[in-house]
């Protein structure tokens, strides 16, 4: 069935992907440290607390990874003035410029794998692409389009 083949082939692509572009896989970092990592670069600073509910995963866990990052100057750990007990964390200019080289590595390589693909295939692939992102409810899609929708009516 050619159903099959091409959930293979996507799946085969993806997990390339995957293993040539992430951190974890490419064991520079752990699982946990790698979403504490994307979580302060969206969101900046927070608690331990605030860290371990938003990956699901114990304070101490939270703290543990926090440790291995500041020691390796990805991320600074400061305790709070009025209260002590309440440490927050946030990503050093390094911990910004390892995320931003991450995202890089992952744009390069897929630029490479799109490199044999002629400008009409590339085309087709963008429609492609964009036809299933949509119809799985992608909110990112969603955005670009309201933001074109926009731009034409003000155009």
């Amino acid at each position: 069935m050619e159903t099959e083949r091409l959930i293979d082939h996507m799946l085969d692509l993806y997990h390339l992907i995957r293993r040539a572009s992430h951190p974890v896989g490419r064991e520079e970092i752990t699982q946990e440290q790698y979403w504490l990592m994307r979580r302060l670069n969206r969101a900046d600073a927070q608690s331990i607390g605030e860290l371990a509910d938003a990956l699901g995963i114990t304070s101490s866990s939270a703290t543990t990874a926090c440790k291995r990052l500041e020691k390796a100057e990805l991320v600074i750990r400061e305790r709070q003035l009025d209260d002590e007990r309440m440490v927050r964390v946030s990503l050093t200019e390094a911990g910004r410029e390892r995320i931003a080289a991450w995202q890089k590595q992952r744009r390069e390589l897929l630029a490479r794998l799109l490199t044999p693909l002629g400008s009409h295939e590339q085309d087709e692939l963008q429609h492609i692409l964009e036809h299933m992102l949509q119809a799985a409810g992608d909110p990112v899609l969603k955005e670009r389009g309201h933001a074109e929708e926009q731009s034409e009516t003000h155009a």
